[in-house]
């Protein structure tokens, strides 16, 4: 199959996606059209066709999960038989069915998987989990299975012919709850350069009182924490403290990436 051209759609909150699933992309050497879904919102259909366009999407594991701000503009895809390559990036503890769920999303809107991913990046809630990560050895595991990908494309002359890709994970999905922890701003650092309102993609941080945080509308993607020029906003508390040693303990092995191929 010759690729033409390459749509890249991504929820990337801490911008460790958009690195990976762009790294991916820049092996096919193709032209790249950018879908940034953390905030963008897409408001008619993206069609892609059977001959010529692959779907790459990338999203991170939310509590082991597609996030659901994801799944209503990843909706808007709708492919024929398009081939599509779907990514997963996790915080080192695990990916759970978020890999899966994603493979449905994507399979029910007319696309077929050619592969998947399951990769590392620092934890945007407990960064010292994961820390530097993906490092240079991930990077070049991401160059091999682009790589591949791309050699199976080329063997595969019909992506109707081809069977269904397996991946890890459950159905139904595992149940997720609102995580109780949320960065909270330094009102003495705080200069109100009101990057964290203008990047929030929830709307949880106003104007007038950019060192505060509303916790019904935050999704605790940390965003606001990468943000921030003067480091003002960060995860923090009594509690923050007692899980965060409890995660370290846990979770500080380091875990290396899953890879997925269709057969051909």
């Amino acid at each position: 199959m010759n690729i033409k051209n390459i749509h890249l759609a991504y929820f990337s909150a801490t911008f460790s996606t958009k690195r990976i699933v762009r790294e991916i992309a820049s092996q096919f050497q193709k032209p790249v059209i950018e879908y940034d879904i953390t905030s963008d919102v897409l408001k008619d259909d993206v069609s892609l066709g059977s001959d010529g366009d692959l779907l790459i999407v990338g999203v991170p594991s939310y509590a082991g999960r597609v996030p659901e701000m994801a799944v209503r503009p990843l909706r808007h895809f709708l492919g024929n038989n398009t081939p599509a390559i779907i990514v997963s990036v996790y915080g080192n503890r695990a990916y759970d069915d978020t890999l899966i769920e994603l493979k449905d999303l994507v399979e029910s809107h007319g696309f077929k998987l050619l592969s998947a991913a399951a990769v590392i990046a620092q934890h945007s809630i407990f960064p010292k989990i994961a820390e530097g990560r993906p490092n240079a050895d991930d990077m070049e595991k991401l160059h091999d299975f682009a790589s591949k990908s791309r050699e199976l494309l080329l063997k595969i002359p019909k992506m109707s012919a081809v069977s269904r890709l397996m991946v890890k994970g459950n159905r139904p999905y595992r149940d997720t709850k609102p995580i109780p922890l949320h960065p909270e701003g330094s009102r003495g650092k705080c200069t109100s350069c009101h990057a964290c309102v203008k990047m929030c993609p929830v709307g949880a941080i106003t104007i007038g009182e950019p060192y505060k945080t509303n916790e019904k509308k935050c999704i605790s993607c940390g965003r606001c924490v990468v943000v921030c020029p003067e480091h003002a906003r960060l995860f923090g508390g009594l509690l923050y403290k007692a899980v965060s040693w409890k995660f370290e303990k846990a979770y500080s092995e380091p875990k290396q990436p899953e890879f997925f191929y269709v057969n051909v």
